[in-house]
């Protein structure tokens, strides 16, 4: 073989190589901890003060985890007419396995089938309006 046949084959190779290297990169899957990344970045001096307002809470939200299910109790003093909120299981390993339910309370207490959720570590995030203040929880939980 000729220096220029040497040459050639060189080339092809890294072309090959290049061009496997740019069909690897289009198939892997690129996530972002969440799609609205720069609103919740604006918005974190908001979350910041909420939480610091559940902070200042005597009694807050607690939740136990169970064998099938989270359960969720608030004190009654927190359940005003105004009262709204929502509760996040945040996976931060794949947005997909993400999960929100808005806080229902029945009787102080609201029940969740964990059975919804696949097995691993969750930020249990909880985020509610009383009396016209804006509260935020969170806590990392595991479920079996």
């Amino acid at each position: 073989m000729n220096f220029g046949g040497k040459i050639a084959i060189l080339y092809l190779s890294f072309v090959t190589l290049i061009v496997t290297l740019v069909i690897m990169c289009f198939k892997q899957d690129v996530e972002l901890v969440s799609l609205d990344y720069y609103d919740q970045e604006i918005r974190f001096q908001d979350k910041i003060e909420a939480g610091n307002n559940e902070k200042q809470l005597a009694k807050s939200i607690q939740h136990r985890v169970l064998k099938d299910e989270i359960i969720l109790k608030v004190d009654s003093v927190l359940l005003t007419k105004d009262f709204t909120g929502s509760i996040l299981f945040f996976r931060p390993s794949n947005s997909k396995m993400d999960k929100k339910y808005r806080m229902e309370f029945k009787n102080n207490e609201q029940k969740i089938n964990s059975k919804a959720l696949s097995r691993g570590a969750y930020k249990l995030q909880l985020s509610w309006v009383s009396n016209q203040k804006h509260y935020f929880k969170e806590e990392v939980i595991f479920i079996n």
